[in-house]
C-alpha cells in the first residue's frame, strides 16, 4: 500500500492542477465571447472581433483558429481597404449544424428545420388521422424528421437540436408533456426522451402556446416588448406570457392556462386537468359551433347549414344576427379575459393567435368592447407570423439550446470534430 500523501503536499498537488487549469478556461471563455460575436456580426474580420470583445489581436487570432479547426468558422478571403492592407474576412458556418422545429396539434405534424442563422431550408407536414396516442404520434415525428432530414442531404449527427410545440399542460424542464385533454392517453407523457432516443439530437419540450408566445417575441410584431400576452383561440384556448422578456410557466408549469377560466356570469367549476376548461368550452372552436347549432334549435331555422367555427365568424362580417350573437358572447369573455391580463401583469400588447383569435370579426368585437374601460386597456394585435407563430417558437428553443451547447466538446478536440469543417 502506497504511502499517504501529507495534506500540505495534496494542497500543493491541487493548486498547481488550479492553476494549470486557469489558462484553458480562459481561452474557452475567450473562444465562447469570440463565437457569439462573429455569429452577430459575421462577416467581420479580426480586428472587427477584437474592437467588439476588448480582446487583444493575438488573443481573437488564436480563438479564430480554434474555430476554423472546429468548422465553426470560415474564410472568406480579403475586404475592402479603408487605406491600409485589406483585412481577412471570417464568417460564422451557419451549415456547422441544423436545428428543426415541431409543432403537434390532435390532427396535423408541422415540422422545418434550420441552418444555424434560424434560415429556414426546408419544411413538412402530416396528418396524425385516428392514431393519436403517444407512440403513433412520436413514430409519425421521427418518420417525417428522418424523411426531410434526408431529403436536404443533411447527415443525422449534424441535427443539433429539435424544439417541439406539444399542446397543454408542459414540464419544460424534464421534457414531459402532463396532460393533453383533446387527445388520447397524452397525459405524464415522456415525449423529450422518447424523441431524443430515436433522433439523438437534443429535445427541448414546449407549450405551444408559450412557444408561440416566444416566436412572436423573437420575428414578429412583439420584437422589444418586455411583458406581453399571446392569446390563442381555436379549438384550444389559452396564453403564453412573456415577462422580462422571458417565458413565464410557474412552478407546476400552469402559468397561461386560460382555458380553465370560469365564464363569466356562470358558476365555477372544479379544474380538471383530464377535461376542457369552462372557457375553453363556451369561446373554443367546438363552443362557437355548439352555439350556433342551439341558436338554429331555439329559433326553428332548420334550414340553416351546420357551418364550422370560422364560418360562423365569416357570416358576422356579413351581417348575420345569429352570428353576430355569436360573436357578442364571445367577445365578452375575451375582453374580460384581455383585462384580466392587464390588471395582473400591466402588459400593454396582447397578440391573438389561432383559427378564431386571428379572426378580424373577433378582434374588432373585443376591442369595441375594451373601450368601455377606463384603464387595463391594453393594445391588441393579430400574430405576425400567422399559422406559423409556434413552428418558428420551436425553432428558436432548439436554436438557444445549440447556442448554449456551442463550441462543443472544448478541450477535446479529435478528428470527428475536425471533420464537421468538410462538410
Amino acid at each position: 500500500m502506497p504511502p499517504a500523501t501529507p495534506t500540505s503536499a495534496r494542497k500543493s498537488a491541487g493548486a498547481k492542477a488550479s492553476a494549470s487549469r486557469g489558462p484553458s478556461v480562459l481561452r474557452d471563455i475567450n473562444l465562447r465571447a469570440v463565437l457569439r460575436l462573429l455569429r452577430a456580426h459575421s462577416p467581420c474580420s479580426c480586428s472587427d472581433l477584437a474592437r467588439y470583445s476588448g480582446l487583444s489581436v493575438p488573443t481573437v487570432a488564436s480563438s479564430v483558429s480554434r474555430l476554423e479547426h472546429m468548422g465553426l468558422a470560415k474564410r472568406l478571403g480579403k475586404g475592402s481597404s479603408s487605406g491600409g492592407r485589406p483585412p481577412d474576412l471570417l464568417r460564422f458556418n451557419e451549415s456547422y449544424g441544423y436545428v428543426a422545429g415541431i409543432e403537434i396539434s390532435d390532427t396535423h405534424i408541422r415540422l422545418s428545420i434550420a441552418n444555424l442563422t434560424g434560415e429556414v431550408i426546408g419544411e413538412s407536414e402530416g396528418e396524425i388521422g385516428e392514431k393519436s396516442w403517444p407512440m403513433a404520434v412520436v413514430e409519425r415525428m421521427v418518420s417525417l424528421v428522418t424523411a426531410l432530414r434526408e431529403s436536404l442531404r443533411i447527415p443525422a449527427k449534424r441535427l443539433l437540436a429539435v424544439g417541439v410545440a406539444a399542446p397543454g399542460i408542459t414540464d419544460v424542464d424534464a421534457g414531459i408533456v402532463v396532460s393533453v385533454p383533446t387527445m388520447q392517453g397524452w397525459e405524464n407523457v415522456p415525449l423529450g426522451r422518447l424523441l431524443a432516443e430515436r433522433l439523438h439530437s437534443q429535445v427541448i419540450v414546449e407549450n405551444d402556446v408559450n412557444i408561440a408566445a416566444l416566436g412572436e417575441h423573437s420575428y414578429g410584431l412583439a420584437q422589444g416588448e418586455p411583458n406581453f400576452a399571446f392569446v390563442h383561440i381555436g379549438r384550444g384556448v389559452g396564453a403564453g406570457l412573456i415577462v422580462n422578456g422571458q417565458i413565464h410557466h410557474g412552478p407546476e408549469w400552469t402559468a397561461g392556462e386560460i382555458g380553465y377560466l370560469p365564464v363569466p356570469g356562470s358558476s365555477v367549476q372544479a379544474v380538471r386537468k383530464s377535461q376542457m376548461g369552462a372557457l375553453e368550452s363556451a369561446i373554443g372552436s367546438g363552443g362557437v359551433e355548439r352555439q350556433w347549432r342551439e341558436l338554429i334549435a331555439s329559433n326553428g331555422s332548420g334550414h340553416e347549414p351546420s357551418l364550422c367555427a370560422v364560418q360562423i365568424l365569416d357570416r358576422a362580417l356579413e351581417g348575420d344576427p345569429m352570428a353576430q350573437r355569436i360573436v357578442a358572447n364571445v367577445s365578452e369573455c375575451v375582453a374580460t379575459v384581455c383585462s384580466y391580463l392587464s390588471l395582473i401583469l400591466n402588459c400593454s400588447l396582447i397578440v391573438f393567435g389561432g383559427e378564431l383569435g386571428m379572426h378580424p370579426a373577433l378582434l374588432q368585437a373585443t376591442s369595441v368592447r375594451l373601450e368601455e374601460h377606463d384603464f387595463a386597456r391594453p393594445r391588441l394585435a393579430i400574430t405576425q407570423l400567422g399559422a406559423k407563430a409556434e413552428n418558428r417558437g420551436a425553432l428558436r428553443v432548439a436554436l438557444q439550446a445549440t447556442e448554449a451547447s456551442l463550441p462543443p466538446a472544448l478541450g477535446r478536440q479529435n478528428a470527428a470534430s475536425a471533420a464537421w469543417g468538410r462538410y
